[in-house]
């Protein structure tokens, strides 16, 4: 798979940590740094969910956006929006699914 991101790649040689995400519905919304960088996508059997594998930067110089992640049968040829970013087919049990990542913004400030 190549390396996506949603949003800004980190920049060459900074440092990532690798984080596995579950994506355990159809539609996930993360908070992740703004750079990051997913470089795997794979059905894990034993969860029954779809696993990534994200880089995020450091999130004390990287601000955090939310993301929303989208599992759709590889037979519903409609995209999700303009906006998203194809990120990689899995085989799960129920069959053939693609996956879509689509920034959706900065986390909003709450105070």
């Amino acid at each position: 798979m190549k390396a996506v991101t949603t949003c800004i790649p980190p920049r060459s040689g900074e440092l990532c940590a690798a984080i596995r995400f579950l994506l355990r519905s159809e539609s996930t919304v993360l908070e992740l740094t703004s750079r990051h960088r997913i470089t795997d996508v794979e059905w894990d059997a034993a969860e029954r969910a779809v696993a990534m594998i994200i880089e995020i930067t450091d999130p004390a110089t990287s601000r955090p956006v939310d993301v929303r992640f989208d599992v759709v049968n590889t037979e519903d040829q409609e995209p999700i929006s303009t906006r998203s970013t194809l990120i990689g087919h899995v085989d799960r049990e129920s069959g053939r699914a693609t996956v879509y990542g689509t920034y959706l913004g900065v986390v909003a400030d709450e105070n």
